[in-house]
This record gives C-alpha cells, structure tokens and sequence, in this order.
C-alpha cells in the first residue's frame, strides 16, 4: 500500500507541474485586465437602500469599481472634518445638517458638472446647495410608525400629531434613538424644535422622554423593534418607518411637514473626481430617480421627468406639499447648533432617562389618584410638569454662533475643552436641581403605589 501510495503521490506531482506550466503559458499569451477606475462613497444609508443604485451604476460603468462604507452620519462627519484621510470621493446621506457642516468646514467640492435635470419645486425649499457644493436627490420628512396589532392589544388609538406624543397613555411602549448617535434623529429632534419654538420643543421632547422604553444606540433599532413588537410605536424618518412589508405597521408624518432633502456631495481629498461626477449625475438623471420608486427603496424623486412620466402613483408626502402642509427644514440653523443639541439632549434626556421616567410614573399615577383634581394635588402636579419640561439654554444663545461654536464639532462635543465643560457642569446642576425639586413636590402629596 505505502508502495502504491507513493507512485500515486509521484505520477499527480508530475500532473500538477505539466498543469501549472501550461497555465502559465496561458496567462502570459492572454492580454493584461485593465485596471478598473475606483470610486469610493461614505454613507449612512443601509444596503437595502445603496445597492440597487450601485448594481445599475455599475451595469452603466463596469470599468469603475465602487466601494461604499456604511458609517452612521455624526462619526462620518467627524471622519471628514478630521481631513477624510481614507479619500472618499462622495458624501450620500439624509441629513442636511451634515452637508451645511462639511461645506461650512469646507470640505465639500464644488461640482464642475452641477445639475442636469429639471428638479421638482417644492415650495419654498432649496433642493440643491445654491453655490453647487451639494444636490438634493429624494425628498424625505419625519414622523412615527407604529405596530397595528401592539396597540390594538394595549387599547391604543395611534398617535394623530406630534402633540400626542407626550400623552400618559404610551407610557412604556414607545421608543427613539439619540441625535447624537443618528443623524436621522437630529432631524426629528430640530423638526420640533423648528416647529414648536425652541424652549417649547425641549419641553415637549423631554415630556415625550417619560414614555420611553428605550434610547436605541442606532435609528434602525427602532423601526425593527416596532415591527417585532418589542414596542408599540418609534420616532423615525420616512425611509425607516415605510419598510416594505408594511402589513402589520404603519407610519404618519407630523404636521406640518417639514421637508429635508436628502443629498450627496462630492468630497475634498477625494483621488477619483471625474468618477464621483459620474455618480452624482447618475442619481440625478431620471433613470437614477426611478430607482427610488422601487419597493424596497420607497423615496419622493425630485425629478420632474419622474412626476411628467405619471410613474409616481401616491405619495403622502407629496400629498401635504400638494396641500400646503409643509415647510422647509432651516438646515443652516440646524448645523448652526448642532452639537450643540446633541450634547443637550445627552445631558437632558439620555444619561436621565431612568429618573425622568419614573417621576413620569409617579406624576401618571397621582393623575389617575380620586384626589388628583383637588387644588393641592393638582398645584404639585403642575409644578411637577413645568420642573420637567426647563432648560438651561435660551434660544437666543442657541442661535449665537460663538456660544454653538462650543460645540460645534462632533468629536468636540463628547471631549471638549474646559468652557464647554464649565457649560456642562451648569446644566447637570440645573437639571439635578429641579428632578430633585420635582420628587420633593410629589412627597408632599400622598402618591399611591
């Protein structure tokens, strides 16, 4: 057998070496593959929405390579602010804060090529950056989604307007994820702060944090843990909270609207210019925009040609503007105090959300009490309400470039310097004092477990 073994062993060596010089002979009469042009794109948008838009791209231009890194938008702007040292060609993502802090940054390129294709008016808003340093592609706005079968369960009428949100009885069975960590949760957050006025907005937000379940780390947490159950309703974006199988959810922009649009850009440091060109004119011409109109992408084009085709058949989205219900998002305000928000929110919301929900318990409690309408009772509760609800940031400092500059970059508004901290240190205080004012009160009164 070992004899055998080895004349076997012996008589494939040969076989493998014969087989290996005649490959070798193949590939040195074959000509050289031309080395593919490359195109590399930074996004926050999922698979689920890129690729279609990366397999026709590709089918158009099989000579460019594409590589795309999926990155949440508050660490991709911090990767660009830094320098872009990966050179990525392209920008692509929902938040037009994001596009006002890279060009105010200067990191954005002005595109030579600009805009090719009649786009949609939509009211008073700006599609496209004015000096052609970005270009709006789909038209997006925000709002909830909610599981049908989880609040039929729990008795629940779904929320009709933001003002909803804050009601006692979603206690426990709502959820959103953080500014700071999502770039589609900023937009949720300035939409009520635009809409409703700034000290109005933060009440209203932090009134809505007692009805959390969770802060998720990730903005796509939210739309999954509708769908699974896991909690009744979200705060979320159009394009997370319209999955394709919508059979057991559904989702309702606030009102009035308020319309961002969705952009991409071509970045400085980029090495492939004339590839990220490409692109850009590629998402923008009419057969880029009707790849939104697939079910798994489900975006409003701003194509005219799209609209002129008839190929759009409904849009509630559209339906508002149609109707007048919507306003254009102030992205300029907006990237003016964005870290700014973010951090606020953090200190305001996220790192006290556990006390904040129970002193919402025991306020929802004390409502429902016999004696909760008596003029004792009902003194405490309002105070109680109002504690809740103040911030230690007037608008106007919001508004202030110099006070925003604080925080004015991502990475600063988690590290920063020593007057950021100092403004910091004031709010914990702040807010410390009137939680502890706030759980002082309800003692006063008698709160039935």
């Amino acid at each position: 057998m070992g004899c055998l073994c080895v004349e076997h062993n012996v008589g494939w060596k040969k076989r493998v070496l014969a087989l290996l010089l005649l490959m070798g002979v193949a590939l040195a009469a074959a000509p050289e593959k031309a080395v593919a042009a490359r195109l590399q794109i930074l996004t926050s948008f999922s698979p689920a929405f890129y690729e279609p838009f990366i397999q026709r791209f590709n089918a158009l231009h099989p000579d460019i390579e594409v590589a795309i890194l999926n990155k949440k938008t508050t660490s991709a702007i911090d990767e660009v602010v830094r320098g872009n040292s990966r050179q990525f060609d392209l920008f692509w993502s929902s938040s037009p804060d994001a596009f006002e802090i890279l060009k105010s940054s200067r990191k954005l390129r002005r595109s030579s090529l600009g805009r090719q294709h009649k786009v949609l008016f939509a009211g008073d808003l700006s599609v496209d950056d004015p000096e052609g340093y970005y270009f709006g592609f789909a038209l997006s706005g925000v709002g909830w989604m909610w599981n049908q079968s989880y609040l039929r369960k729990e008795g629940l009428k779904p929320p009709q307007g933001w003002a909803d949100m804050a009601n006692p009885a979603y206690y426990n069975h709502m959820a959103m994820s953080t500014p700071t960590q999502s770039g589609s949760t900023h937009l949720i957050v300035e939409t009520l702060l635009q809409g409703m006025g700034w000290e109005k907005g933060w009440a209203h937000l932090m009134h809505i944090a007692g009805n959390l379940v969770t802060l998720s780390a990730r903005s796509f947490s939210v739309p999954e843990g509708v769908k699974s159950g896991l909690f009744g309703m979200g705060l979320v974006i159009d394009i997370l909270g319209r999955p394709q199988d919508m059979s057991n959810l559904s989702f309702r922009y606030g009102e009035p609207v308020f319309l961002v649009a969705a952009s991409i850009a071509a970045l400085k440091n980029g090495a492939n210019t004339k590839e990220a060109e490409l692109f850009i004119d590629f998402v923008l011409s009419p057969e880029g925009q009707d790849i939104l109109l697939m079910p798994g992408v489900n975006r409003l084009p701003v194509s005219q040609a799209i609209y002129d085709s008839g190929k759009l058949e409904s849009s509630a989205l559209l339906a508002l503007i149609k109707a007048g219900k919507s306003r254009p998002y102030d992205a300029y305000t907006a990237q003016l105090r964005y870290g700014l928000v973010n951090r606020m929110f953090d200190e305001l919301i996220t790192f006290k959300l556990p006390e904040r929900r129970r002193i919402w318990k025991r306020l929802i409690t004390l409502s429902k009490q016999d004696d909760a309408n008596t003029p004792a009772v009902a003194n405490v509760r309002e105070k109680v309400y109002a504690l809740l609800g103040e911030i230690p940031v007037t608008e106007a400092q919001s508004r202030d470039a110099e006070f925003a500059g604080i925080f004015s970059s991502p990475s600063s508004a988690r590290t920063g310097g020593t007057v950021m901290q100092g403004q910091i240190e004031q709010w914990q205080r702040f807010v410390n004092e009137r939680l502890i004012k706030a759980k002082e009160l309800l003692d006063t009164v008698s709160v039935k477990k």
